[in-house]
């Protein structure tokens, strides 16, 4: 075949105008997929406004299993065993996924061995475990000293403190202990200090589980506006006294009071149960 004509003939065919095919197909499958996802979260919110939990807690097309050396703390969590088999799986999996994304470091001497990190892991797991997202977006790392220490950020002596500034949770791990030990006196460090951080993230975060968080302390606060309720939580002595210092140490020693003494609460004041168990999605200890 004449070589010029070959020539000629390819300067003849010219591409086709506009985007290749195979790109055109992934533009618009991008499109699609954040329309959907806009109309979702629209639906959701407003399925949300109507039945105060979201549309969905726990979804994993694959769970993760712990190691097998580490399965005797999850039989030994209370918790973990008040769970059907389902959810005793979807506890697992959080689990897991918290070791791996969340750094813990021991200070003063202190050696971080596997009770330490599961004991701590299992505490937010359940504080979370009516919440979608349960991987607190400002805490990336669990700082633990042997005892109380001087914290450079409050210029105090500290049993626990949460620094959203440095994305770390710090705890004193013999008042964590000692918080474990005394299950209804309503003092619970970790409990405290892991609900300012659900607290912060319900602030800066835009997922669903802080929204409902943050919109519910919201009205709750409004609930609280009155005085005459004021002063009946306080003649209880339900809450110690450092829940009146601020809203923020309000709503964790109130979590503190629900996750331990959650008949005491709901029988007291029903209302405010009801709004820490839907701000938590936390239904675990109905009847």
């Amino acid at each position: 075949m004449n070589l010029n004509f070959l020539f000629t003939l390819s300067l003849q065919e010219k591409p086709e105008p506009g985007i290749p095919k195979f790109l055109g197909i992934i533009v618009t499958v991008g499109i699609v997929s954040i329309c959907l996802y806009y109309v979702s979260r629209y639906l959701e919110t407003v399925y949300v406004k109507f039945y105060k939990k979201p549309f969905f807690v726990h979804f994993y097309p694959i769970s993760k299993k712990l190691p097998t050396h580490l399965h005797k703390f999850l039989q030994a969590n209370t918790f973990y065993n008040k769970l059907d088999k389902q959810k005793k799986r979807y506890f697992e999996h959080r689990v897991v996924r918290f070791l791996k994304t969340t750094k813990f470091v021991g200070r003063e001497g202190l050696v971080v061995d596997d009770n330490k990190r599961m004991q701590v892991t299992m505490m937010v797991i359940q504080l979370t475990f009516g919440m979608r997202n349960y991987l607190l977006e400002y805490v990336e790392r669990i700082i633990l000293y042997p005892s109380s220490y001087y914290s450079i950020l409050n210029k105090t002596q500290n049993n626990g403190e949460f620094n959203p500034r440095s994305k770390a949770l710090v705890l004193s791990w013999e008042h964590f202990n000692l918080g474990n030990l005394h299950l209804e006196d309503g003092i619970n460090l970790g409990i405290h200090e892991i609900t300012h951080a659900i607290h912060y993230c319900s602030l800066k975060s835009n997922n669903i589980s802080s929204e409902i968080f943050h919109d519910t302390f919201l009205e709750l606060e409004q609930y609280l506006s009155s005085s005459e309720l004021r002063n009946k939580i306080i003649e209880t002595r339900i809450l110690r006294d450092y829940a009146f210092t601020d809203k923020f140490e309000f709503i964790a020693v109130l979590v503190e009071v629900f996750m331990e003494s959650p008949e005491k609460l709901r029988k007291q004041f029903p209302v405010i149960y009801s709004y820490v168990s839907r701000m938590l999605n936390f239904t675990y200890f109905e009847p």
